[in-house]
């Protein structure tokens, strides 16, 4: 070695960590590169996913549409409650009960499907739900009226119906880095969106047209044909199994359906987690970060909700419209829904890309999209609050609809976010935590379903819906809490995971500090091992 080699300062090397996450692909279709000084070579970094752009859209359209049936068999039944009540020879209590199994099967079912589905695959979890759900749909449109029949249905109905919203997530996070990710998850969370909106429609002219059997003979048709689709051209795209999906990169989109693909990939580059436990979904109740954004999301739902149910009536009683208008008036909501979920996820990918461009070599931890939460918080107790007053001083119908359209806004621009932040912190299970995220939304809504009209008795409208409001607000200080603490609680609680639970840490992604920031997520397996001029293999 000479003295001019002696005496240069050896530079030091950057990892994967420090490297840019966002450069694009600059070498080839499926690795980029970033030359590091001082380096013989630049590290390669392969791409988060072998699908191609317009593949990805095609399986994001799928689970999106997969996702409309579960919402939709929902409300498209809610316009037939009076003719089901004469049919059935019962009373209006006990028709709405087949409403309340439905929700409620909604809110649990969804925990049992997506565990299954982080662990065995998306494809498969997809094929038997939907399956379970066009069947139930053929015999409630085919068998004679029984009570009890309908009832046993009803459950069988929304237990099929149960698994797409949290497995359309999982599969976003399968197949879109996280520099995307709430943009798409936007785009699937449509589908749910849109159910409450059209069903009512739908239901109301199948009913007024036809028999009410038919209402069920629609969604057994139209998730028929969508079933035939994602049976033959959804490939596999758990990362456990597939990895990157590289061996799809050169097949037909139309294939030979695979019950279950076997795993091709190094377990060691892409871990599965253990088999689905009740005590691993109980864990993560532990981790106040899932419970605090996810009790966000159940108040704000609570609170739409609440003016969801009363929406009707004070249309109604206090300026004068008729059911036809009322049902035309739940547009405006809707497209809210429809405008801030969409618009919340650009922003917050957007938001995510100014970061990274202004701080190259900085990590961007799952934390960095919280705050876009304030907002929609704000937002969404502006419109609740316009709602109450309006309705309590009659200003004008206009008002009422309008405010109710921010409120639904406001809502949605929580949920897209809050998403989306489940899926960056475990990126090895965001099926399950979008469910469980559910598990705490449904019954929110129930128990506001109950208690509003007791409570406008009481308080009148404006006061109940001003109470709401402040428990909304109290979301904020949460969200605080977590900006300035969410990250050193996530890094206590994968450490103390990784100490105490079997290899692959049960829905937790590597530990913070092992080479993989957690927002890249499965970017790269672990550190990258780099080499300085001159080193030896």
């Amino acid at each position: 070695m000479s003295a001019t080699q002696s005496s240069a300062p050896m530079p030091t090397p950057k990892t994967f960590a420090e490297a840019d996450p966002e450069k694009k692909p600059s070498t080839s279709k499926n690795d980029s590169t970033t030359a590091l000084p001082g380096l013989a070579k630049p590290i390669v970094r392969p791409q988060y996913t072998a699908f191609t752009p317009g593949r990805q859209r095609f399986i994001i359209l799928v689970v999106t549409a997969a996702g409309f049936f579960g919402p939709l068999a929902g409300n498209i039944y809610l316009p037939a409650l009076p003719v089901l009540q004469d049919q059935f020879n019962t009373s209006a209590t006990s028709i709405n009960a087949t409403v309340s199994v439905f929700m409620g099967v909604l809110a649990v079912a969804p925990l049992l499907w997506a565990s299954l589905a982080d662990y065995g695959g998306r494809k498969p979890l997809y094929m038997i739900s939907l399956l379970i759900f066009i069947g139930a749909n053929i015999l409630l449109a085919a068998l004679p009226a029984n009570l009890a029949a309908l009832f046993i249905l009803r459950i069988v109905q929304g237990f099929g119906a149960a698994s797409v919203l949290s497995l359309g997530a999982g599969t976003v996070a399968d197949i879109t880095e996280p520099k995307r990710r709430a943009s798409q998850m936007s785009i699937v969370l449509l589908g749910p969106q849109l159910g409450p909106v059209l069903g009512p429609l739908i239901g109301g002219a199948i009913t007024g047209s036809a028999s009410w059997r038919w209402t069920f003979g629609f969604l057994a048709i139209t998730c028929s044909a969508v079933y035939v689709v994602l049976t033959f051209c959804l490939p596999e795209t758990l990362r456990s199994i597939v990895g990157t999906g590289e061996i799809y990169a050169h097949k037909n989109w139309v294939t030979r359906p695979v019950w279950r693909q076997k795993p091709v990939v190094d377990p060691k580059k892409f871990p599965k987690p253990p088999p689905p436990t009740l005590l691993s979904l109980f864990k993560l109740l532990y981790y106040p970060p899932v419970v605090i954004v996810s009790m966000n999301s159940a108040i704000l739902f609570s609170a739409y909700y609440a003016m969801a149910v009363t929406f009707p009536r004070f249309l109604e009683d206090i300026y004068g419209f008729t059911s036809a208008e009322v049902g035309v008036a739940y547009m405006a909501p809707g497209l809210g829904l429809v405008a801030g979920s969409l618009i919340s996820g650009r922003v917050s990918d957007w938001h995510r890309g100014v970061f990274t461009k202004r701080y190259p070599n900085t990590p961007i931890h799952p934390e960095r999209r919280l705050h876009l939460q304030i907002p929609g918080i704000l937002v969404s107790l502006s419109g609740i609050l316009m709602y109450g007053w309006f309705n309590n001083f009659h200003v004008s119908a206009a008002g009422v609809i309008i405010a109710a359209a921010i409120a639904a806004f406001g809502m949605t621009w929580v949920f897209i976010t809050t998403t989306s932040y489940l899926t960056e912190s475990f990126h090895k299970t965001p099926a399950t935590l979008v469910a469980l995220a559910s598990l705490f939304r449904n019954p929110a809504a129930a128990v506001a379903a109950v208690v509003v009209e007791p409570l406008i008795t009481k308080m009148g409208i404006g006061w109940c819906f001003t109470g709401l409001a402040l428990v909304e607000l109290g979301c904020v200080a949460s969200i605080l809490f977590l900006m300035v603490n969410g990250k050193e609680m996530r890094r206590k609680f994968e450490e103390k995971e990784a100490k105490a639970g079997p290899p692959g840490r049960p829905g937790m992604g590597p530990p913070l500090g092992v080479g993989v920031p957690p927002a890249i997520g499965e970017l790269s397996a672990g550190p990258i091992e780099v080499k300085r001029p001159g080193m030896s293999a």
